[in-house]
């Protein structure tokens, strides 16, 4: 078997490539746990702001005893977020997030808060449409 010695120096790039060839990358949510906490962080601070306490819920997880009033998140294993208010220990009012897979830049950070506030003010306004109705 030959030995094979590769004479490279740190943080060159190969030949076709050159630094200027790549733009600034942003350090995103690349796994799933950044995201789940990267989502957790945003929850906390949306639902501060519209008062609201968001708790994980875990997926398939129907024995949580949900008390009437609690407002839950779930992140599935493609990382798709579903925001829960629940009505008794059952039943609840759900709204499904679209957002992206995984956060590379500032620009799909950005756009996954949005989705998550404009989600949130959807379920709350589901849940006030539901009580005006009782």
């Amino acid at each position: 078997m030959k030995n094979i010695e590769v004479e490279s120096e740190v943080g060159e790039l190969r030949p076709e490539y050159n630094r200027s060839d790549f733009r600034e990358f942003v350090q995103g949510a690349v796994t799933q746990v950044e995201f789940a906490e990267r989502v957790a962080l945003l929850l906390a601070c949306i639902g501060e702001d519209e008062g609201i306490k968001f708790t994980h819920h875990s997926i398939g997880n129907y024995r949580a005893n949900q008390q009437p009033g609690d407002w839950t998140y779930e992140i599935d294993n493609g990382n798709q977020v579903t925001l829960r208010y629940w009505l008794d220990s059952q039943a609840n009012l759900e709204m499904t997030i679209a957002n992206p897979p995984g956060i590379f830049t500032a620009e799909d950070h950005n756009n996954l808060q949005a989705s998550l506030s404009d989600g949130v003010r959807a379920l709350r306004s589901k849940v006030d449409d539901r009580s005006a109705g009782s």
